[in-house]
């Protein structure tokens, strides 16, 4: 979902390889981007999420142990370390309830998702609660929008788990099987939260459910492929700790996100650098190919910001170490690059909050 209608934008870049979060301004009427400003120190950054006022915002860091570092953040866009609470296990993401109230964390190595409520003033509390048989390599963690259910994305063992989040504990509702070696990876709602759509690392599948939102429960309703046939890409497999990438004619998909108000949808794809397109039908939710177009080095991760009735796209780069930005058309969906900036080394996650 995009972020609300402000022009000046903090975009917050997870700079892993360098072991900092960057913060960018972004002009979203122009497109421009800064050069990288302020740098904020958080070793082994994978993964950030912040609450929806925008005075805080979270990292998720694979130390030794693995910790939530919660910063509280100024007006004007600084960052300010508040606290920081052990995690159940190291993270390859994080998310926040709506209200705030609850921060989620999948563990790829560890196989594992966890939650940590969060007290009034922000802070994590531990201990860390661990979601019971999410099965291996957890690849997300998705709260629903009122926060009482969470969708886990097992990306080795093929599976979507929905949990119901009941007295300080999740319970599991349902567990929805993804073909075999697709690997579900990322997950997002739709702006009404009435569906969910998932994208599978190594098939480059996108599966769109409707959601009962009493019971969470999931209703698949489509498949189609965000790889067309002339990227000449094969099926992806599992990585291994230390082990090698897919790529490069490997399918190795990231993050996907809406824009222009849910009417369309954007993958990334990392092995060919490309971003995919599609229109969503907003009746039926049904999703069909736009076209896919170059992107930044290896896009792990993306989002989406709105200005004065435009969109834009920002990619982050992995291997080449750059955030691009791109307006969307908001008849045909296209996206056109506007700006482009360096970041610390190894950007994996870029989250805006808008001024």
């Amino acid at each position: 979902m995009s972020t609300p209608f402000t022009a000046t934008h903090d975009l917050y870049v997870a700079g892993a390889g360098a072991g900092v979060i960057d913060r960018i301004e972004f002009d979203a009427t122009t497109g421009r981007l800064s050069d990288p400003g302020e740098t904020y120190p958080a070793a082994k950054v994978r993964a950030l999420a912040t609450a929806t006022d925008g005075r805080l915002l979270y990292a998720g860091q694979t130390t030794d142990p693995p910790v939530a570092q919660a910063f509280s953040r100024a007006p004007a866009g600084a960052l300010a370390p508040l606290a920081t609470a052990r995690l159940g296990d190291s993270t390859a993401y994080i998310a926040l309830t709506a209200d705030g109230t609850a921060l989620f964390s999948a563990s790829y190595h560890g196989s594992s998702v966890h939650m940590l409520e969060i007290d009034d003033d922000g802070v994590p509390v531990p201990p860390p609660v661990e979601a019971p048989g999410v099965g291996e390599k957890a690849h997300s963690a998705l709260p629903s929008p009122d926060g009482r259910h969470l969708y886990a994305a097992s990306l080795g063992s093929d599976a979507v788990v929905v949990y119901r989040r009941s007295e300080g504990r999740l319970e599991e509702v349902q567990r929805v099987a993804a073909p075999a070696g697709s690997g579900p990876r990322h997950s997002r709602f739709d702006p009404s939260g009435r569906r969910l759509y998932v994208l599978h690392e190594m098939s480059g599948l996108v599966a769109v459910f409707d959601r009962d939102a009493e019971s969470g429960e999931l209703t698949e309703i489509q498949q189609i492929s965000s790889i067309p046939d002339d990227l000449g890409l094969t099926p992806g497999f599992a990585r291994e700790p230390g082990g090698p990438t897919p790529g490069p004619d490997a399918i190795w998909c990231a993050d996907l996100h809406f824009g222009c108000g849910g009417r369309f949808l954007y993958t990334t794809e990392r092995s060919t650098s490309t971003v995919t397109g599609f229109a969503v039908d907003l009746a039926s939710g049904e999703l069909a190919y736009v076209g896919t177009w170059g992107t930044q080095q290896q896009p792990r991760g993306a989002a989406v910001v709105s200005a004065a009735g435009t969109e834009h796209l920002l990619v982050a780069g992995e291997a080449s170490g750059t955030l691009g930005a791109y307006r969307l058309d908001p008849a045909t969906g296209i996206p056109t690059e506007t700006d482009a900036t360096r970041t610390s080394e190894g950007p994996l996650w870029v989250t805006p909050v808008p001024r």
